[in-house]
């Protein structure tokens, strides 16, 4: 998920006597990534379908979609949780059909046909890639601009929106901060004897601080049934917002990746966006 992640868990096992067990996951370890070959299985008739190729600073080059729309008044560029890919968007580009807005989506490097390996540093600079993209001549310019972020990628949505003059940002389950997510994928019964060794670059990873410091107007959904980023993060994210212009959405029973599918979820981006 995240730049030289090497998080080592070792878990004393409490029996007759105490023994020890490392278990280390690698960087490697930690992107869900895959390779893809077509687009063609999306067919949304809102949307003018165009497939660009977005180059990075430092020499990635990112599969990309736009989807454009004649009567747009605002783009939307999205950024997806770890196992995002393209071709699993259906579901968000058929709620977002209902908006007058253009989307960008892109696969991160090394997911789908987009180049290299992914890293902390990395997917940030793809993230900003993509947001020089939709500001640039490249494709068509609207009034406003969202950024809308999802899982992993709402620390990427807040750190374009801390960077950048947006007219909205999304957090769609939301974590607070790495260190804490991590702590709570332990039962609580085992934390005593399970340890972190997190990579400073992943450990500084919060969106806690970011909202807290950003006046942005904010939309925040989670799903009440999300055990991957519990519906508190997404409270606590609010709580602690500068936003004057905030909203916290909760999809009663909804998880972490299913929450385009529910009607709450499209009326609340309507409202937001419009």
């Amino acid at each position: 998920m995240f730049k030289n992640l090497s998080i080592t868990l070792t878990i004393f096992l409490l029996f007759s006597s105490i023994s020890c067990t490392t278990i280390e996951i690698t960087e490697s370890d930690a992107f869900d990534a895959h390779r893809t070959i077509t687009p063609a299985t999306f067919d949304v008739n809102a949307f003018n379908f165009q497939q660009h190729t977005i180059e990075t600073e430092d020499g990635e080059s990112l599969d990309a979609w736009f989807l454009q729309r004649d009567d747009a008044v605002a783009t939307v560029l999205y950024l997806g949780g770890n196992g995002f890919l393209m071709v699993k968007s259906r579901p968000l580009i058929q709620a977002y059909a209902t908006l007058p807005v253009n989307l960008l989506l892109i696969d991160y490097r090394g997911y789908g046909l987009s180049s290299g390996d992914p890293t902390v540093r990395g997917v940030q600079e793809d993230a900003r890639s993509a947001f020089r993209f939709i500001t640039s001549d490249a494709v068509p310019q609207t009034d406003k601009i969202f950024v809308h972020g999802h899982s992993m990628g709402t620390f990427l949505a807040a750190i374009l929106t801390e960077e950048n003059s947006v007219d909205g940002y999304i957090l769609e389950s939301p974590a607070t901060e790495v260190e804490r997510w991590t702590k709570r994928l332990i039962p609580w019964i085992m934390r005593p004897f399970v340890r972190f060794e997190i990579d400073e670059d992943v450990k500084a990873q919060s969106n806690s601080d970011k909202v807290a410091s950003i006046t942005t107007p904010l939309l925040i959904m989670g799903g009440t049934a999300d055990d991957v980023t519990p519906i508190r993060m997404a409270e606590e994210l609010y709580e602690k917002s500068a936003s004057n212009q905030k909203k916290l959405v909760k999809i009663s029973g909804g998880g972490h990746n299913n929450l385009p599918n529910t009607s709450l979820y499209r009326q609340s981006l309507r409202e937001f966006i419009r």
